[in-house]
């Protein structure tokens, strides 16, 4: 829980020192802040059954290390409502609330549009005092600037775990929201 403590201080720490920056400055800024929201959808059959789940929040810094290239870390809060289905027919309710960090590498190939790649290093449940690793993932997405501050963003996160010596799933997923930025 400290690690996660000190993540979100990491953010808030970041938008605040952006936030001080002066007008004339804010073009010269090495990276931006915002916020992302949406919906993730499961696209591979599991043993689990979702419901309706909620849409996913999430703040996001932006380092910019050139034109072109950044590095992105996120803190996302994202939720689901699902039931688990043994070989016995028996069924079990899961109610999660997850916190994640992705860290992902972005390419901008123009003013539009930017590709980015990374891992999620961090899936922690704030329900069942869970803390850690849950599942390593792969994530590839892309971007697409409507405004200058708002933007539409898609991308599909690979879950890497095996199912049957973790006793745990291969979780794929696409998600697909709208972000802001500051």
């Amino acid at each position: 829980m400290r690690k996660t403590i000190l993540l979100f201080v990491f953010f808030i720490s970041m938008y605040c020192l952006q936030a001080q920056t002066s007008s004339e400055n804010l073009k010269n800024t090495k990276g931006t802040f915002g916020l992302r929201s949406g919906y993730e959808f499961q696209t591979n059959t599991s043993n689990l059954n979702y419901k309706l789940n909620l849409p996913y929040l999430g703040a996001w810094y932006n380092f910019k290390f050139s034109k072109n290239w950044g590095l992105q870390l996120e803190l996302n809060l994202r939720s689901e409502n699902r039931e688990r289905l043994f070989n016995s027919d028996f069924t079990e309710s899961i109610n999660e609330v997850y916190l994640t960090v992705p860290v992902l590498i972005k390419y901008n190939l123009n003013n539009n549009f930017k590709v980015y790649t990374g891992t999620q290093v961090l899936s922690a449940s704030l329900v069942n005092d869970i803390f850690g690793l849950k599942k390593w993932n792969g994530i590839i997405g892309l971007e697409y600037n409507l405004t200058k501050n708002f933007f539409l963003d898609c991308r599909f996160r690979h879950g890497f775990e095996e199912r049957m010596y973790t006793g745990n799933f291969r979780d794929n997923r696409i998600s697909v929201g709208i972000g802001y930025k500051f």
